[in-house]
């Protein structure tokens, strides 16, 4: 059985180790090496994309008639208000600005 008094700087010579390792790199810095070449290009100018400032939402009812029940969605609840965001609309506009239950929010995807 091994002493207490030996177990503290065993576990801390083996963090030591263990963070050492994670700490290291094989992959040559973005600036530098083999990425040298590579240039950041940009397809869409800022703010290509608007948010949606003034979500329109469908009821329980038209929103079963209209979406699949497989449908991903983001949900959020605040203060006893709840919405549902449909993530493929979310793939096209990306944020929508809105208010639940009182609370200023930006949903992204």
């Amino acid at each position: 059985m091994m002493k207490k008094w030996l177990k503290i700087p065993l576990l801390l010579l083996g963090l030591t180790f263990g963070l050492s390792a994670c700490l290291r790199t094989s992959q040559p810095a973005a600036d530098s090496g083999r990425y040298a070449e590579y240039e950041l290009v940009t397809l869409l100018p800022r703010d290509a994309i608007p948010a949606i400032d003034d979500p329109q939402f469908l009821t329980a009812v038209e929103a079963d008639e209209q979406y699949n029940p497989e449908e991903l969605i983001l949900g959020v609840a605040i203060n006893d208000e709840a919405r549902a965001y449909s993530l493929p609309l979310l793939s096209n506009r990306e944020i929508v600005n809105d208010t639940v239950g009182g609370v200023k929010i930006a949903v992204t995807w």
